[in-house]
């Protein structure tokens, strides 16, 4: 009786939002699983780098969120460690066993000794801009990089950091409403991001599901849940909230509810301001809906975004920056270009064998997403190929010194239309295996690298 009643009530929910509870459940499932196995197998990092022409070496506790840096010159000598548990390291030369919390060793032929530490460099290299560690570590690992930005405006307000007003105010004005609630910001991050999550994936399903056939829009959506960055979805970052803005956006103007249109692309600019890409495919179809701005709600549609930009800029100028309109954003060592510029020092830094993984990677989307517009232009709906032609290029038309094309391969989730094409293209079973592979593959080791706060996107 009990089963029975179970799959009724089961059959009863919509389709979409079936797909989108089990598709949830299961990636978010699947992270808390692979963070498990990371905690208890690499619950310490340990780096030896060069500080300042100096030998150091940093160590950083998953369990705890402790950081230290430390010289590791000893007698003259410059040492190797390697971790040994969550409390310990090594050293490779002797095998002196050291304290990672005092730098002391405790066993082994320097037994006695310690390390000199420099605690005014562990915020450079674990960047908390003030803001507390979470004390359970299976959540704690999602505090990191741009997490820590919003937290911090969220619990000190703007102008704490340098920087900081380069991030728009709605994600951490709805973290402060929620985390008045739950009395905790980074707890109200969290659960803000997982809901907007799992809103994504039906509305996903939704706007899929209008221009293909269930199967081939629940493998869009995998490809969309297996992405490379897709684990920044389940982090305190505005990906997700974006995401929503945006496909309630593009629902809105499906039904010609331009009011509504507006209103979502006003949220959306001020959540990331990369939703001024949503302006052209408005003024399209606008343009389209006969008589053009000859109807009130055209024109309360485009003074929602003129209004969102507006206070954008209202706010930056009252908090005395430099530049205005970000045009060039110093603290973060960031400047506008034009996207072809951008595109060529990313091509110019491979080349030149000095780039990372990470700048070979977000090449490599940027170059694939742009390739796939072009052939697809046409297989997609035209407020669809606008808002990601316009995205593309507005994601281009930056450059971070040192880091090309940086975050273009966390970015690239929000171009939404281009997994409805490799839906498409994933309907040959070899596609869909090479698509699918390498993703998998890619999101287990960068997930690992962000957890460790190492530079993904």
């Amino acid at each position: 009786m009990f089963k029975e009643s179970l799959r009724s009530f089961f059959t009863s929910i919509p389709p979409s939002w079936r797909f989108a509870v089990i598709a949830f459940v299961v990636l978010r499932g699947f992270y808390a699983i692979w963070s498990f196995v990371i905690l208890a197998f690499y619950p310490l990092i340990v780096q030896n780098f060069e500080m300042n022409n100096l030998p150091g070496v940093l160590t950083f506790s998953l369990r705890t969120s402790q950081g230290a840096i430390y010289l590791r010159d000893v007698d003259g000598q410059a040492l190797t460690f390697r971790p040994i548990d969550v409390d310990f390291m090594s050293d490779t030369q002797t095998g002196s066993i050291w304290d990672v919390k005092t730098g002391e060793s405790v066993n082994g032929a320097y037994k006695g000794k310690s390390l000199t530490s420099n605690p005014e460099m562990v915020e450079n290299f674990f960047p908390y801009r003030g803001v507390k560690p979470y004390s359970t570590a299976w959540l704690a690992i999602w505090q990191r990089f741009d997490a820590n930005w919003y937290l911090s405006i969220a619990e000190y307000g703007y102008g704490t950091s340098l920087g900081d007003f380069h991030f728009p105010p709605l994600f951490i004005f709805l973290i402060q409403i929620v985390g008045s609630l739950t009395g905790n910001f980074f707890i109200a991050g969290l659960l803000i991001s997982h809901l907007a999550t799992l809103f994504t994936i039906k509305l996903l399903y939704d706007l899929f599901h209008e221009w293909m056939p269930a199967s081939l829009a629940k493998r869009a959506i995998v490809y969309f849940l297996v992405f490379p960055t897709s684990f920044y979805l389940f982090s305190v970052y505005s990906e997700p909230v974006f995401l929503v803005f945006v496909l309630m956006y593009m629902q809105a103007m499906k039904k010609k509810s331009w009011i509504w249109a507006g209103f979502w692309t006003f949220c959306a600019i001020l959540t990331r301001l990369q939703a001024i890409a949503l302006i052209p495919a408005l003024l399209y179809l606008i343009y389209q809906d006969k008589p053009f701005l000859r109807k009130p709600a055209h024109w309360v549609s485009l003074i929602f975004p003129v209004v969102a930009g507006l206070i954008y800029l209202f706010m930056r100028l009252q908090g005395g920056e430099k530049y205005v309109l970000p045009t060039n954003e110093t603290e973060l060592h960031t400047y506008l270009a034009l996207p072809w510029e951008s595109y060529w020092y990313a091509l110019r830094t491979i080349m030149s064998g000095q780039a990372s993984f990470v700048d070979f990677l977000n090449w490599f989307i940027a170059t694939l997403f742009i390739f796939m517009l072009v052939i697809g232009w046409r297989k997609l709906p035209i407020e669809y190929s606008l808002y990601t032609a316009g995205s593309i290029l507005i994601m281009l038309s930056r450059i971070v010194e040192g880091q090309p094309l940086s975050g273009m391969s966390r970015f690239a989730l929000s171009l939404f239309p281009m997994f409805l094409l490799l839906g498409l293209i994933g309907e040959k079973p070899i596609l869909n295996r090479l698509i699918l592979y390498p993703a998998i593959l890619l999101n287990l080791l960068l997930s690992i690298q962000f957890w460790v706060w190492g530079w993904v996107a």
